[in-house]
């Protein structure tokens, strides 16, 4: 493979043209898929119909005594799941930059008698990422429940805010989790247990204008999300590390992010989001949205014509109107 610093170094080289299949060569090929298909039908819809009863019957994991670095937990969602895992008898550490917001969470994890230490750390950095991997080994043990959290919403159109702002967003919201991935998954295969939470967001099924990097952004941590669970199972390791992603639609956090809204629907609460991710962590649960109800129909618009998808948006989100600020960042 090509180093990516040799780009316009080394001489391109242009991969030969694929070979044309003959007509025997193509209709094996075409019986060969085919039989897959079939054993697919064959396999799956008992599959699907086992993990439905399987779902029902399923009670949720025990992770008591387990560590949960949750980034982004002074304030917020992170706060909130924080203390829900802390419920659940989970050790945790908190990675935050607000050193003050950080410290209360875990006095408030403490007050529910498990270990809390904050740690702060800017994890859209990679040197403070490995910094911080170190110090939690070193002060509290291994990981066992990665929730990557730390996130940024400007109300910000991709021709507003300056490369310094436009970069810090990326770092913060796409580039953390690559590097706590990075850092910690190697110590779950060792030991054959972990779990990964995102917190992306509805906007990566349902865009939202005026909202086009951070869309970008969470766009990219579930297409990530989803390739690395991919990774991991086909090297032999899914059964004992899960993913979990999470789709929340607008999250009232913020106060001046909430004064520049006018939502239709009533945006969520961070403790409803942290309910749910939560329990789909602990059933295992791949993707979950919050509510599910707008989540679903989001998905479902997805698949009519693009003029139907413009008039639910139009007449339904009414999403013309959701923005009444503007971002007054720097230029």
């Amino acid at each position: 493979m090509q180093n990516v610093f040799d780009s316009g170094k080394v001489a391109y080289e242009a991969a030969p043209m694929p070979k044309t299949r003959t007509l025997d060569e193509s209709a094996v090929f075409y019986l060969s898929v085919l039989k897959d298909v079939v054993i697919v039908l064959l396999v799956g819809v008992p599959m699907l119909f086992l993990k439905l009863i399987k779902n029902l019957l399923t009670s949720e994991k025990n992770v008591a005594g387990q560590l949960a670095l949750v980034t982004g937990g002074g304030n917020g969602i992170g706060r909130e799941i924080a203390l829900r895992l802390a419920k659940e008898k989970c050790n945790i550490a908190i990675a935050d930059v607000d050193y003050i917001a950080g410290e209360n969470t875990v006095e408030e994890c403490l007050s529910l008698g498990v270990k809390a230490k904050f740690f702060k750390a800017d994890v859209g950095e990679n040197d403070e990422v490995m910094r911080l991997q170190e110090n939690i080994e070193k002060e509290m043990g291994f990981v066992d429940i990665l929730v990557n959290n730390a996130g940024l919403m400007p109300l910000l159109s991709i021709r507003e805010g300056s490369s310094a702002e436009i970069e810090r967003i990326i770092h913060t919201n796409f580039h953390s989790h690559i590097w706590t991935c990075r850092a910690f998954v190697g110590g779950m295969i060792e030991r054959k247990k972990g779990h990964i939470i995102c917190i992306a967001s509805a906007t990566t099924i349902h865009p939202m204008p005026r909202a086009t990097i951070y869309s970008g952004t969470k766009g990219g941590v579930a297409g990530m999300m989803m390739a690395f669970e991919e990774e991991l199972r086909g090297e032999g390791h899914g059964n004992y590390i899960k993913f979990t992603t999470v789709y929340p639609y607008f999250v009232s956090t913020r106060k001046d992010l909430m004064e520049n809204l006018n939502l239709r629907f009533p945006a969520v609460t961070a403790k409803d989001t942290a309910r749910v991710a939560v329990k789909a962590m602990l059933r295992n649960q791949k993707d979950a949205g919050v509510p599910e109800y707008l989540f679903f129909l989001s998905k479902v618009n997805r698949l009519l014509t693009a003029e139907v998808q413009q008039l639910v948006r139009d007449r339904i989100f009414r999403e013309k109107n959701t923005l009444i600020g503007v971002y007054r960042g720097s230029n």
